[in-house]
């Protein structure tokens, strides 16, 4: 008798983002080497998509994207947002996410383009956590290899779960609510 013996594939973590979605990430400035945790919830996620923010110490504010933003924006915005009142994007950036242009790039010819600079995916083996699970996540490499993009593959919403050297500000997610 033969017995069948499959085996199961687990599939990697993709958390839904969604109004009400919190995030929380560890951030540091390259400049100062001052770290602060920023906590961001998603006030809307149709454009304009409204995000309000908080860092301890700092202040709260919101961050707002057009929909020009989300469909071809080509910059990642890491300064220090408006305090008390609404940070407005240009429509070529946009906040922890990449815009729908750039993460097709990323997905048909593994290369990309972010705040000027050309990213490849790299094969990576190594695990990247979020919620304390294994997120399928894009690893990406500046060509000089200076520069670091970790991207959650998900279409809907390809979220910046980590950036290394690309801005002013280098930043990791740690949950997802």
């Amino acid at each position: 008798m033969v017995i069948p013996f499959f085996t199961a594939s687990a599939q990697k973590y993709v958390p839904l983002i969604k109004e009400g979605t919190v995030l929380n990430y560890d951030v540091i400035s390259s400049a100062t080497g001052q770290k602060a945790t920023i906590t961001l919830k998603y006030v809307s996620v149709t454009p304009p998509v409204k995000m309000s923010w908080s860092i301890p110490f700092v202040g709260a504010g919101t961050f707002e994207m057009g929909a020009k933003s989300l469909e071809s924006g080509t910059k990642l915005f890491a300064s220090e947002p408006d305090v008390d009142d609404v940070t407005k994007l240009d429509d070529n950036q946009t906040v922890l996410v990449l815009s729908k242009t750039t993460f097709t790039d990323l997905v048909n010819t593994k290369t990309f383009k972010v705040n000027g600079y050309t990213f490849n995916i790299q094969a990576d083996t190594a695990a990247f956590k979020i919620n304390q699970k294994d997120a399928d996540v894009f690893h990406a490499v500046s060509t000089k290899g200076h520069r670091e993009l970790w991207v959650l593959n998900n279409p809907a919403w390809p979220l910046v779960c980590k950036s290394l050297n690309v801005s002013n500000i280098d930043y990791s997610i740690v949950s997802v609510q």
